[in-house]
């Protein structure tokens, strides 16, 4: 493991935002030195976008930052293979279930492998773990939690007090706002279903309850049972699965084992395009094998860049998908990659590694350990280029205003931890001049405008930090922006 072995760069503790409690808490797992986490994955009917793409890269990087710190980690990602939207998709094609879901499994996994992410300890299918759903309605039944009607079994949410806490919503609330589907047969409208009855032309399974098959909820309840046990340190997912999806996870989890399901709930913000939920339902959505296949530069390079647009925004936010912060994010990375190609070109005049860990390591690291705070750890890295930046431009002579090992190993850090700057600087430059796209210094206009309005964008919020960063990113690479009173800035080119 290429991990920071001096103890002196671990964080002071990791502390994490929980959705249950509305706090960032210290993030103290049950065994030390190991992670339960698990974190739902996708329903195999389509293509993953980039909603998918911006939850994978956050638990990935979570992931990640465990490894780093010396932590066993015991992650698992659950894939759905039979539900509602995977019968219609295979009888709209004329196919089978098993041919759309092993095609969409593959997609997957490829758009996993464009993204740089991590594999999970264990990638559970809902089919391989009939048993165990089944094992789990068995005992929800046998505690009065669940209650067979005609051909389905339903939980009882009545019978969980604290249903309505995870998602902050008042039960008696949620009550007059449900309502019973034709064909159920439910003692309240807010009971969801553990187990659905067999129908015709649907795939159905052998139970004691009847023939049939899961509903979707009951899955991860078994599949993280299985693997890590009653009590997760961490639950993760996008906060589309807030509600009801991990309220009835949990809901019917506590209810069959009697103790706490998760420690700790992670959910990340979505991803918007003008500023509305990108989602399958309402059809705006992008394919993440359609930006790869689009972008103009190479898959190694479109990964990355992706990853530090991304990264730039907390993860609890939401990211407005643009093509002006995808420009800007874009140009930021080629500054950073600038500045390791002077680093890798200057080697030489410093050799080894002494104690160059201990200038900026520490730092980003306590970014991290801030509730997974990304942008702020970005602007460490930044940091450190520009101190070094004209040290290096000038040649390398005298005494440099940072020690450049520390930032060498800064990068490093940042490439095991965020899956940035992994690429050699030769092969970033070559494969934008390959692809006919101007890096760094040979902006277009068009890129220019793009980042000037992001500027002016900023500055109208009142985020000046945000328009400094754009206004010295602009500058790095040969732009300079001369603000006017009452108008738009003045451009010129250095």
């Amino acid at each position: 493991m290429n991990a920071v072995d001096d103890r002196s760069l671990s964080p002071s503790g990791l502390r994490l935002y929980n959705s249950l409690t509305r706090q960032v808490e210290p993030f103290v797992p049950q065994t030390p030195g190991e992670v339960r986490m698990y974190v739902c994955g996708v329903t195999v009917y389509d293509d993953c976008h980039l909603g998918h793409a911006r939850s994978q890269m956050v638990f990935d990087t979570l992931h990640r930052y465990f490894l780093e710190t010396g932590h066993r980690v015991r992650y698992v990602r659950n894939i759905t293979d039979i539900d509602d939207k995977i019968i219609r998709k295979a009888r709209e094609a004329g196919t089978s279930i098993g041919t759309i879901t092993s095609r969409y499994i593959d997609s997957f996994h490829r758009d996993m492998e464009r993204l740089g992410i991590l594999s999970p300890m264990a990638e559970p299918r809902a089919t391989e773990f009939l048993e165990g759903m089944i094992a789990l309605i068995d005992r929800l039944l046998a505690r009065g939690a669940a209650y067979r009607s005609g051909g389905d079994v339903y939980f009882r949410v009545r019978k969980f007090s604290g249903y309505g806490e995870l998602s902050h919503q008042v039960l008696e609330d949620l009550r007059a706002g449900a309502r019973v589907e034709p064909g159920e047969e439910k003692e309240d409208p807010l009971d969801f279903v553990l187990w659905k009855g067999a129908k015709e032309g649907e795939p159905s399974y052998p139970s004691p309850f009847g023939a049939g098959r899961p509903g979707w909820h009951i899955e991860c309840s078994a599949m993280s049972l299985h693997y890590l046990g009653p009590t997760l340190d961490l639950h993760g997912g996008g906060m589309d699965l807030l509600f009801p999806h991990h309220e009835n996870e949990r809901a019917q989890s506590e209810a069959a084992t009697g103790v706490t399901f998760a420690r700790t709930w992670m959910h990340n913000g979505f991803v918007t395009t003008r500023e509305t939920k990108m989602s399958k339902s309402l059809g705006n959505t992008r394919q993440i094998k359609s930006f790869f296949e689009e972008s103009p530069y190479p898959e190694e390079v479109t990964r990355e860049w992706l990853r530090y647009f991304f990264l730039s925004t907390h993860y609890r936010s939401p990211v407005d998908f643009t093509d002006q912060a995808l420009s800007a994010a874009k140009l930021a990375l080629d500054g950073l990659y600038q500045c390791l190609s002077l680093l890798e070109e200057k080697a030489g005049l410093f050799p080894g590694k002494g104690e160059a860990d201990r200038e900026f390591a520490p730092s980003f690291m306590e970014a991290f350990s801030g509730d997974l705070d990304t942008p702020v750890a970005l602007s460490v890295l930044h940091a450190a280029k520009s101190r070094i930046n004209p040290w290096l431009a000038g040649g390398g002579s005298g005494n440099p205003p940072a020690d450049p090992r520390a930032v060498r190993s800064l990068f490093e850090l940042a490439g095991r931890t965020m899956g940035l700057l992994r690429i050699p600087p030769s092969r970033w430059v070559g494969g934008l001049r390959a692809a006919g796209v101007p890096s760094g210094a040979g902006l277009s206009e068009e890129e220019i405008a793009h980042l000037v309005a992001l500027r002016e964008g900023a500055r109208r919020n009142r985020d000046f930090r945000k328009a400094d960063e754009i206004r010295d990113r602009l500058k790095e690479s040969g732009v300079v922006l001369e603000d006017q009173p009452g108008g738009p800035p003045r451009i010129r080119r250095i």
